[in-house]
This record gives structure tokens, sequence and C-alpha cells, in this order.
């Protein structure tokens, strides 16, 4: 009767540990097809704010920065337009012709072949300015700043070669002059020696066809009169064009020191069915400093 207590509380005592967890494996078995682990569910192996050799301290990135200087220095050769106004109306590609450029546009300050010919209106000039009768301004100041009225010959040459893309295709006839300064003595000459303005030189498809033997080099058209108060071209003047070289009895000897383009104001000429003001039909062209 004793032995037989004995074995039924030994078997009680195995039935108790394995209910209450003593002596068997406490985790819930895992679900099927669940991929057996070897750590310890539940156990943080790594201590929170702790380094790492890979991502450094916490809030750091672990990584070297490099500070990228994106300053860079200004380049003066660049293209610019050359005219005031931000536009050019001939010579069109700035990378083709970084250096000059024809500007369109008005002036009331008389003169293009002067040694005095600066800007009188800080450059506030040219058909896409405010200021398009040229009220108080020069030749000078359709040029932006840092640009000139164009030498004469020698210098269209040696920056443009020719004045072939002075005036855009399909350009109508008798609609652009671009004027330079250039010195002329008489009879349509050019003479770089000379300090006579006698005629207004250019290019452009409006007055008087220049050819080889008026020594101009590139330049291919000039306003030039035998009257007083004359251009001496009938669709550069008033009411036809703005073109003007006022000036008394010998003004025909001294067209250059004496033009401006003001014949036109508020658009009140006409060509060709078409309304003209100051700053149409041209203006100068303008050379780099």
């Amino acid at each position: 009767m004793v032995g037989r207590l004995l074995v039924l509380l030994v078997a009680a005592s195995g039935a108790g540990c394995s209910e209450y967890g003593f002596g068997a494996d406490r985790h819930e078995p895992a679900p099927p097809g669940a991929t057996p682990s070897t750590e310890d569910p539940g156990i943080d192996t790594e201590t929170p704010g702790e380094d790492t050799e890979e991502t450094g301290p916490v809030g750091e990135t672990g990584s070297d920065e490099t500070e990228v200087d994106t300053d860079t220095e200004p380049v003066d050769d660049a293209p610019a337009a050359g005219c005031a106004d931000g536009a050019r109306e001939g010579f069109l590609s700035w990378d083709d012709y970084p250096d000059i450029a024809a500007c369109s546009g008005a002036w009331s300050v008389p003169g293009v072949t002067r040694p005095d010919l600066t800007p009188t209106c800080a450059h506030a000039a040219g058909d896409d300015s405010a200021n398009l009768d040229g009220d108080g301004c020069s030749a000078a100041d359709l040029c932006m700043a840092g640009w000139h009225v164009c030498a004469g010959g020698a210098e269209v040459a040696a920056l443009a070669g020719s004045c072939d893309d002075a005036v855009p295709p399909g350009t109508p006839d008798k609609s652009l002059l671009f004027a330079v300064a250039q010195h002329s003595v008489t009879n349509i000459v050019c003479d770089d020696a000379a300090s006579e303005a006698n005629d207004v030189f250019g290019c452009g498809n409006l007055g008087v066809t220049l050819s080889g033997g008026n020594g101009c080099g590139p330049l291919n058209r000039a306003l030039a009169s035998t009257n007083p108060d004359s251009c001496g071209y009938n669709e550069a003047e008033p009411g036809l064009g703005p073109w003007e070289c006022d000036g008394g009895a010998d003004s025909h000897l001294t067209e250059g020191s004496l033009v401006t383009k003001r014949g036109c104001p508020g658009g009140s000429c006409s060509y060709d069915g078409a309304p003209v003001g100051s700053s149409d039909k041209g203006g100068v062209l303008c050379c780099r400093d």
C-alpha cells in the first residue's frame, strides 16, 4: 500500500513541473513555416545611444562632409547684347559677333563723328527702351556700358569682316542704317587720317550705296548731302524717316558731327504704309571697349 502511494506521488510531481513551466521550454512554439532563430526573442543586445563603428554617435552621419565652393569668377569676354536696351537689331548672333552689335534707337544730342561723343542719358535709349524719342540722349547712349560707337570701317572689318549680317534676312529695303564714327573730308570718301566729319557712314540698306572707290572697307551705306540742313537721302528724313542733319549753311559739309535721330516724334512719320518713329530706321553700330 505504501509503495503504491509513493508511485502516485512521483507521477503527480512530474505533471506539476511541466504544467507550471519548471524544467520545460518557456517559449511559445514557433508557428508552422517560421524560420528557427538562434537568438533569444525579446532580448535587446544593443544599448540605445551607444556609438557604433558604422554610423558614429547618434545624430551624426559617420562620414566626413566636404564643402564645395560653387562660386565662379565672372568672364569679362562673355557674349553680351552690346545695345543699352538689351536687344540687338543686327549682327544678331552673340556667339558669332561677341564684340559688335547693331543697335536701333533715337538720340537728340547731335553727332556720331566727334571726339567728345559720350553718353548723356545714362544709356537710357534704344527702340526697346522707355525713351523712344531719345530725349536728352547722344548716339553713345544706344550702346551699353563698356561699349562705344564703332570708330569706323577698320574696326568693323576687324570685328565683323563685313556688313552682311548687320541687316537681318527679310528686312524691307531702305529701312535700316547703323552709323559709325567714320571720318571723311569730301565726296563720300572715307579718310581715317582726317578729323573732319563730312557725311554719315555705316552698315545697312538705307542711304547711298558705297563701293570700293569710296575707300570705306566693309561699310556699305552713307548719308551725304549737297544742301544745307539735309542728310541727303529722302527715305531717311522726315516725314519718311527720323534722320536729321540740321546745322545751317555749312551743315552739308559736317553731317557726321550734326546728325540726330529725332525727326519722327511719337511715330509721326510713315513709310510704305507703316508708321515710323524716331527709334526706327536704324541707329549705330556698337563695339566693345
